[in-house]
């Protein structure tokens, strides 16, 4: 998929002075809004693994007031958020075939807008398609091929062994139920700008005719 958004801001957790954003949604935020497309309930997850890779133009700081809400109390601040414009985004989804084919259909049909992030974070859908991905080791002492440059600014997981360096996050994925609270299954991740180079270690290709995206599942 890729997916427009002109504003947004990827909410971190636990930032209160200031609403920080992230670089790029995490992939909480990307399965969330996947299951909305399908229509499943919150007790009907589907089994995926996602790829994050995207681009801004630029972040800019905006002034906004904030609910908090703490049972049926409810209260309010200005704070600070930080918004990133301009924001363009590559997402590659594996999953069952049925679960798949649920996602094309209701990205083509659907009446409603897309939204990513936050609720007002509208989203467009720039292309849809399905591709097949490949894994490759790329392996600098046998590899006569060029170093492999990040098109995009993209999430690696740490169980990929790379030469690729970037700032380390804990991001959410998945959330279990437990004593009625969620709690989140977390994944340890870089995140490498764009433009760096990926002179060996395990990644994925994908089959496209023209773009051959590179991906780091999770």
């Amino acid at each position: 998929m890729k997916l427009y958004q002109e504003t947004v801001c990827y909410k971190k957790p636990y930032a209160f002075k200031v609403t920080e954003t992230y670089p790029l949604p995490p992939y909480s935020t990307v399965i969330g809004m996947l299951h909305g497309i399908i229509g499943a309930g919150k007790d009907d997850y589907h089994e995926m693994e996602v790829s994050v890779q995207g681009k801004y133009e630029g972040i800019f700081t905006a002034y906004n007031t904030t609910r908090f809400y703490n049972g049926d109390d409810i209260t309010s601040m200005p704070l600070n958020v930080h918004m990133l414009y301009g924001v363009s985004l590559v997402i590659h989804v594996v999953s069952d075939e049925d679960t798949l084919n649920k996602i094309y259909e209701g990205f083509r049909t659907t009446d409603t807008a897309f939204t990513l992030g936050r609720r007002e974070d509208l989203a467009r859908l720039d292309d849809i398609k399905f591709v097949e991905l490949n894994k490759l080791l790329k392996e600098d002492e046998f590899d006569d091929e060029k170093d492999i440059k990040l098109k995009y600014s993209m999430y690696v997981p740490d169980k990929y062994q790379t030469s690729l360096r970037g700032i380390g996050y804990k991001i959410n994925k998945v959330y279990r139920i437990v004593n009625d609270l969620r709690q989140w299954g977390k994944i340890n991740v870089k995140y490498v700008e764009c433009d760096e180079s990926l002179d060996n270690g395990e990644y994925y290709i994908d089959d496209d005719s023209i773009e051959k995206d590179i991906a780091f599942l999770a």
